[in-house]
């Protein structure tokens, strides 16, 4: 992998490290994707006015963003949430952190929920807009100005993530026409 620029960087690096061989070729459009949805919900956060510490620093959010859609590629399904739930859950278990097992489970669960999933600064909220920005290419910012999402993509460019959804969604929808996107919830 490229030099990392931050420690969150580096953190995010290393906490993927042990997937490297699942995401094989996407594993640069992953771990771009998982630091532009950290640092969007760090800008949602400050656009809140909340106090606090951003969700970047916060454990429960870097767990959920790294392992948020890695059930796609350690389960080899795009029905992924339950798998991606239970690689974060372990993930905790091993480093003693159970405390945060239903945040982190509800962030992940939520991330792809139509209807908001809590006031604008709850956890699973914050992290929900976040994708949505990132998954919409930037068309929906809850606020947010489109230089900041474009600022994000330079410093971490899509690397091929966009194509390998919509790829995984045709790929989907022929198999299953009647549920082509399973990780939808209302």
């Amino acid at each position: 992998m490229t030099q990392h620029t931050s420690e969150l960087d580096q953190a995010i690096a290393q906490q993927l490290e042990p997937w490297t061989a699942r995401l094989g070729a996407d594993r640069k459009a992953y771990f771009h994707h998982v630091l532009r949805v950290l640092r969007l919900a760090d800008l949602l956060f400050a656009h809140s006015g909340e106090p606090g510490e951003p969700p970047s620093a916060r454990e429960e959010f870097r767990t959920a963003a790294v392992f948020h859609d890695l059930g796609i590629w350690a389960a080899g399904t795009f029905d992924y949430l339950e798998p991606s739930c239970a690689l974060a859950g372990d993930w905790l278990i091993a480093r003693r952190r159970e405390d945060l097992t239903d945040v982190v489970g509800a962030m992940i669960r939520d991330h792809h929920r139509v209807r908001p999933a809590g006031s604008a600064t709850d956890p699973a909220e914050l992290f929900r807009r976040a994708d949505l920005i990132d998954v919409t290419f930037g068309a929906r910012r809850y606020g947010l100005p489109f230089s900041a999402y474009s600022a994000l993509t330079r410093r971490y460019p899509d690397s091929g993530f966009h194509f390998k959804l919509v790829e995984l969604t045709v790929r989907r929808a022929l198999i299953h026409p009647l549920s082509p996107l399973p990780m939808m919830r209302w």
